[in-house]
């Protein structure tokens, strides 16, 4: 990584909005938090005279241009590793298509739900209006997307279910984070494991909450033994209060309030992992300055930023 590279992560994590930012944005109205906002790295794409209505859309919008620059401007592994974390939002894009596709669902509606993807090069509205699900699949660019896809298609194709085409793009997506866990270094193993786990068991225990046992789990759940042993999965998902063990994978401090809790709460356990998450990329800040754990890092803080941003603006909205 170069050093304008580097100077250039540290420029973009210097103009991320603060707790206190956030805090400061609860307490104002629609339109001086718009202001604000304005005067964010979000600015450029906070304008015209609909700003308002779109402001959601805008904002995921300066999201996506900021991380896209980060994007040009790596090679090799590199651009291989934060390629294959900012595919979420390739597969976000695949389930919105094909709940159209298999629901009938206007294809205009959904446009608004896709995210525009430079990278990829494709126009993932065009998906939308093909005729079918296997015309889908046989336009993909990506093989491996190709093969796992038509195999479900073969499976549950007629059913009229989306469920196994998204648990199948989710399993891929994560299989390729646990990847990188096994493979990087101790800067991205930290990062990206965070937010592996976080996805996992939240997956998990939802699926879990809508009465699916633990031997299916396991049928839908990529393959997690890298990162935990199958017993300590099984204990975690199956037992009662297995998910105690979850504080494990938390500093002493974070696991302690882990520990506190006397039922699950998934929005308390996503929280803490997002907090661990902050811990570690300021080590990688310090330990691995020149690491990948750092631009990955910012990109999943710029995550964080940008959820709270938008739930913010529009909770402000609808007490108007």
């Amino acid at each position: 990584m170069s050093a304008y590279f580097l100077a250039k992560i540290h420029a973009k994590l210097s103009r991320m909005l603060r707790e206190s930012d956030m805090e400061a944005l609860a307490d104002a109205d629609v339109d001086s938090t718009i202001r604000q906002l304005q005067e964010s790295s979000y600015g450029s794409f906070l304008s015209g005279q609909e700003v308002m209505e779109r402001v959601s859309d805008q904002l995921r919008r300066g999201f996506i241009d900021d991380v896209s620059s980060l994007v040009y401007g790596l090679n090799g592994q590199d651009r291989i590793l934060l390629l294959d974390v900012l595919s979420y939002y390739r597969v976000e894009n695949l389930k919105t298509i094909l709940r159209v596709q298999l629901h009938r669902l206007p294809a205009e509606d959904a446009k608004k739900h896709l995210f525009e993807l430079p990278w990829d090069h494709v126009d993932f509205a065009h998906w939308l209006e093909v005729p079918g699900i296997e015309a889908l699949i046989k336009d993909l660019p990506w093989e491996d997307y190709r093969t796992r896809l038509d195999a479900v298609h073969r499976q549950v194709g007629g059913k009229g279910t989306v469920f196994p085409y998204e648990t199948e793009l989710d399993a891929m997506y994560l299989q390729r984070l646990i990847h990188h866990c096994q493979q990087g270094k101790l800067d991205v193993r930290r990062v990206v494991k965070n937010r592996v786990l976080k996805e996992m068991l939240l997956w998990a225990y939802r699926m879990k909450g809508y009465g699916y046992t633990f031997p299916e789990l396991v049928n839908i759940l990529p393959d997690y033994r890298p990162l935990v042993p199958h017993d300590e999965m099984r204990h975690l998902i199956e037992d009662a209060e297995g998910w105690h063990g979850i504080a494990r994978f938390f500093d002493p401090t974070l696991a302690q309030e882990m520990e506190k809790l006397d039922d699950l709460d998934l929005q308390v356990v996503g929280a803490l992992f997002d907090r661990q998450l902050m811990q570690a990329v300021e080590q990688a800040l310090i330990e691995a300055p020149l690491g990948m754990g750092i631009v990955v890092g910012y990109v999943y803080r710029k995550e964080l930023e940008l959820s709270q941003a938008i739930e913010l603006v529009e909770r402000i909205r609808a007490a108007q």
